[in-house]
């Protein structure tokens, strides 16, 4: 399979943890699934850490698919590259891979539609401005 090669601006090291690792040495993909989570927090602090508050909603992973295309070995030196593809009024799309970093070896790939959502009144909710804005100016995405 051809992996399309994409440009990220938002990446973070990951460091692999021993308990990470499987019966057959290397990352059990139940694994990638925080390692995306942790792209995503990074991805925040990233676009405008003064701007998005966590008081003004949250998000939920509605849809997850994920391509593996490697296996990640324990001390691989991996990072974790998020970017925003697609905004709606409530929902988004996150496009995110993990790679080595030495040679730039995409592992897998993800696309997770997130959905904006208020814990007050358990319901989604539109996109805050402030976070449509800060997402848009970082990935030059039309409103």
């Amino acid at each position: 399979m051809e992996i399309k090669p994409e440009t990220f601006k938002a990446t973070l090291p990951v460091q692999i943890r021993f308990n990470d690792i499987d019966a057959l040495g290397h990352i059990n993909n139940n694994i990638y699934f925080s390692f995306f989570d942790l792209g995503k927090t990074n991805y925040f602090d990233v676009i405008k850490p003064t701007t998005v508050s966590w008081t003004e909603g949250l998000i939920v992973v509605a849809h997850i698919s994920v391509d593996f295309f490697s296996p990640i070995y324990y001390k691989e030196s991996i990072a974790v590259d998020t970017k925003v593809i697609k905004l709606g009024d409530k929902s988004g799309v996150f496009l995110q891979q993990i790679r080595n970093i030495k040679n730039d070896e995409v592992k897998c790939r993800c696309e997770s539609t997130f959905v904006t959502y208020n814990a007050d009144t358990q319901s989604s909710m539109h996109i805050p401005e402030v976070w449509r804005k800060a997402i848009s100016e970082y990935e030059g995405l039309e409103l």
